[in-house]
């Protein structure tokens, strides 16, 4: 095998392909990314067993081949050479690597032992690019980020005729997010699970597409998701377990009674600094009436500390104990200037149940943004 590419259209390509490569495999094939030269064109793809990468990128190819080497190797290799034409030469069982002065020679693993990737499930259906990464942006902080409960490690996706809805919930918050699509004819209304982690970096690498088309099996023994744009391909195996039925806890009626609309970003910042006095994962006292919103820390005898932000209040004061990180998530995942704060009501005069985070067009206006929904419950401390 033996090619040159241009360097930074490989380094792309690298990343994406290493991306989701897990780091410490207990199979050490699966920690590397197979090359394949032929027709002017090289492949470069990854997989071990759950998720697979693939993308292709053209080349001046003078010999065809195929060989498979250490995906985190390569990627730093190439991300660093001094020129922009990079030359690769198998020879034996070395992968000769030269830009400019520049030389490397890397070991090969043995490529026929490395899996077969699996095949792209038949589509069902296109999304926005720039719409799909908003929403998995908005939605993948409230997943699960430890092993506990495997099924709220993953991220419900609901296909329906109008429509795709990304839910994660960590048991504290849910997110969801609802955005139209291309559903092809033929294609069921179907909820499948994908892990968080895979969702996503995809966001992340085809926020710049103008399309992505999802394709996927479901009801058999090997059930699988395929994510493509352009010459890109991400596939991975559905997740497993019940998912929680949390979207119907966005649609609590009780949600528009009372609220709160403010700035986004006046909030943040408050946020951000009324908490510097309190211990990692404590709570701030929020206050809302009609001075406004009042903020207020707490630290024992060694600190205190309060703000005031302006609001528009409609319904009764409400007081809520809430955790500064998730209250900055909700806000910054609304991707607007101003956020609704809807109090549920609950069983006491004054004291918020949960809290759902909305997108508002201002402080004073009335309509609602209710693409995306962020609903987080008050921490049980007293009022």
């Amino acid at each position: 095998m033996k090619f040159q590419s241009n360097k930074d259209v490989l380094a792309s390509a690298i990343i994406f392909a290493t991306k989701l490569i897990v780091g410490k495999n207990s199979n050490p094939l699966l920690s590397g990314i197979r090359i394949e030269a032929a027709d002017n064109a090289v492949t470069l793809s990854s997989f071990d067993h759950d998720v697979s990468t693939k993308t292709t990128i053209p080349a001046d190819v003078d010999t065809e081949g195929v060989v498979l080497v250490s995906g985190k190797m390569i990627s730093d290799i190439v991300s660093r050479l001094p020129h922009e034409q990079v030359s690769f030469t198998l020879t034996d069982t070395k992968l000769a690597i030269v830009s400019g002065s520049a030389k490397f020679a890397l070991a090969t693993m043995p490529v026929a032992d490395y899996p077969n990737l699996p095949e792209v499930p038949p589509a069902v259906g296109t999304i926005d690019g720039e719409d799909f990464a908003e929403a998995i942006a908005q939605v993948g902080i409230a997943a699960l980020r430890d092993d506990g409960q495997p099924a709220i490690g993953n991220i419900s996706v609901e296909l329906s005729p109008e429509s795709i809805s990304f839910t994660a919930t960590d048991k504290y918050r849910i997110a969801s997010r609802d955005i139209a699509w291309k559903k092809n004819d033929g294609a069921d209304s179907v909820q499948v699970l994908v892990p968080a982690r895979v969702l996503t970096e995809v966001g992340k690498m085809f926020h710049q597409n103008d399309e992505v088309t999802i394709s996927l099996y479901v009801g058999g023994e090997k059930e699988i998701i395929a994510l493509s744009a352009g010459d890109k391909v991400v596939t991975s195996s559905l997740g497993k377990g019940m998912f929680p039925n949390v979207r119907r806890l966005l649609d609590d009626k009780g949600h528009g009674e009372s609220y709160a609309i403010v700035s986004a970003s006046e909030l943040i910042d408050a946020t951000r600094r009324v908490s510097l006095v309190i211990e990692k994962d404590n709570a701030l006292r929020f206050s809302f009436d009609e001075n406004g919103l009042q903020l207020e820390a707490v630290n024992g005898e060694n600190a205190q500390g309060s703000e005031i932000v302006d609001i528009h209040l409609v319904g009764e004061p409400v007081v809520a104990w809430l955790k500064p990180k998730l209250v900055i998530d909700g806000l910054t995942g609304a991707h607007s200037q101003f956020v609704r704060l809807g109090f549920t009501s609950s069983s006491e005069p004054g004291k918020a149940g949960p809290v759902l985070f909305t997108a508002h067009t201002g402080r004073d206006a009335t309509d609602v943004q209710a693409s995306y929904r962020y609903l987080m419950q008050p921490n049980l401390l007293p009022r």
